[in-house]
């Protein structure tokens, strides 16, 4: 028997490990996408946008030698943005980054640089949905009347929306309105034939990187981070969230280097999605300032060199610019 055998050196054999790590699970971040972008520069804190109204329709024509009244003046209304600074910090032991199996510091970054890109797209689905001009499905007037029989989303509700935004002159983004909505939304209204009729009508190029499809003027993207509003229906339904969006709807504003990079934490060709360059690939989406402190970084309060952070920071304010150019359809699906 040879002595060179696992019985006598059990400790040098080691399972079969793949030096990979898997993808994590993240939700497409597109709410960042639609809305104006700007950024204030170093030496000022806020941001005013101004916006004059418009006069309406002459109907009467003029009387020979007369002069009409005067038009009222335009009001004009103001939006102050005032970034606000975000970040989150995680630190590391010299002994851990030479020992460890898994490349932990470096994939942390990638971590942190997802929890900045998903942090920014909540914040900003937040104000969506707070400020934008809420509607409900099947008529209903109140969240709470919602029902988990009666009141699910069909396309019908669809089409309210965007007549609305017709009727109150808003304007497609790249002519198209943005629809966002939750992957069960997706799944209930492929049980609306009238959906699935228009929707396979558009053709074999409908679904592809990330873009749901489009029917009418509309462009469907889908993400888990679409709001949900748990228990709030009536019996503990849980009624979602689908918002249209058209231009100049809402914006996203950053102070300096570290505005926030809201058009590149899920694109594929200029157009948010899944996919190639998104977080499906595992490649990491850092659409903030990372900043990497090194062991020793810290001079005399880590004098033996042993402990280094890594860290996300930014500055950013968003804010819905005009409500009836952006609309809150809260439904009920068939999953939930």
């Amino acid at each position: 028997m040879s002595n060179l055998n696992t019985v006598n050196f059990p400790d040098a054999i080691k399972t079969y490990y793949e030096k990979r790590l898997l993808t994590r699970a993240l939700p497409r971040l597109v709410h960042a996408r639609f809305g104006m972008q700007a950024r204030v520069n170093r030496g000022f804190g806020s941001l005013e946008l101004r916006k004059y109204t418009g006069l309406s329709a002459v109907t009467e024509p003029l009387t020979s030698g007369a002069t009409p009244s005067e038009q009222a003046a335009p009001t004009l209304a103001t939006t102050t943005i005032t970034p606000l600074w975000y970040g989150a910090w995680l630190g590391y032991t010299d002994k851990l980054e030479l020992t460890a199996y898994d490349p932990i510091v470096s994939e942390s970054v990638g971590i942190l640089g997802e929890q900045a890109g998903l942090s920014i797209d909540t914040l900003i689905r937040t104000t969506l949905v707070a400020d934008a001009t809420v509607d409900y499905s099947n008529g209903v007037t109140a969240i709470g009347d919602l029902t988990a029989v009666t009141d699910k989303i069909t396309f019908s509700d669809i089409l309210i929306q965007v007549a609305e935004l017709e009727a109150a002159n808003a304007r497609p983004i790249g002519g198209t309105y943005k629809v966002i909505l939750h992957p069960y939304t997706m799944a209930t209204l492929f049980e609306d034939e009238t959906f699935v009729t228009l929707f396979t009508r558009e053709g074999g190029n409908a679904i592809r990187d990330g873009r749901l499809g489009r029917i009418f003027n509309m462009d469907f993207y889908v993400t888990s981070n679409a709001k949900v509003y748990t228990d709030e229906g009536e019996d503990s339904a849980d009624p979602y969230s689908m918002l249209f969006i058209a231009a100049e709807s809402y914006g996203s504003w950053g102070l300096a280097n570290l505005t926030p990079n809201y058009g590149g934490m899920d694109t594929v060709g200029g157009e948010p999605g899944f996919g190639r360059g998104g977080n499906d690939t595992g490649k990491h989406p850092k659409p903030v300032e990372i900043i990497m402190m090194e062991p020793g970084s810290a001079g005399s309060l880590d004098p033996l060199k042993q402990r280094g952070t890594i860290a996300w920071k930014c500055a950013h304010d968003d804010a819905v610019l005009n409500s009836a150019w952006i609309r809150n359809l809260i439904h009920i699906n068939s999953w939930s």
